[in-house]
């Protein structure tokens, strides 16, 4: 099994012969002149997404990251959701996991003092909630497909065709 299909957010990582400058310079251009997408630099960081009349729920964008290390120019991409989304599954994630630890500790330590502990029912619909939630991510992603290619289809003419990839992190 690979690991892509258990990434959330997918990521790249490419090396460019372009300076940070001119690369700040082509992101700009190609956001004044395209319309099917928007987007704001900001230093050495690019967020890029889809006009709001056109988001949904399941959005996609486009963060960038260009820096120099040891002399050459790295651009690190992430698609991920609109951040309040993605904030929102965390808190969930985590919720459920505290819910089923707590749920584990009270039942654990009812079943050593000899008690009943029925309450160790609910964790196995905790986990499912949280197998529902990555569910949910997994078919959020899928319904963004289309929105993240059209991104990337127009992000990558404009600074990743000299662009390599670059080694691991």
């Amino acid at each position: 099994m690979s690991l892509e299909f258990l990434e959330i957010r997918p990521r790249f990582k490419k090396q460019s012969p372009d300076d940070i400058d001119s690369i700040i310079n082509q992101l700009n251009q190609m956001l004044d002149t395209n319309k099917d997408i928007v987007g704001r630099v900001v230093h050495h960081h690019a967020t890029i997404k889809i006009p709001e009349g056109q988001q949904h729920f399941w959005s996609p964008q486009l963060s960038l990251n260009i820096e120099t290390v040891e002399g050459k120019t790295i651009i690190r991409g992430l698609y991920g959701p609109n951040p309040n989304v993605w904030l929102l599954f965390m808190f969930l994630y985590f919720f459920m996991g505290f819910v089923a630890m707590v749920l584990l500790v009270i039942g654990i330590s009812r079943l050593n003092l000899g008690l009943t502990a029925y309450i160790l029912w609910a964790v196995p619909f905790v986990l499912g909630g949280i197998f529902v939630l990555w569910f949910a991510g997994k078919a959020g992603r899928k319904l963004g497909h289309e929105q993240m290619y059209q991104i990337h289809n127009l992000v990558k003419p404009a600074i990743l065709t000299n662009a390599v990839d670059a080694e691991d992190w």
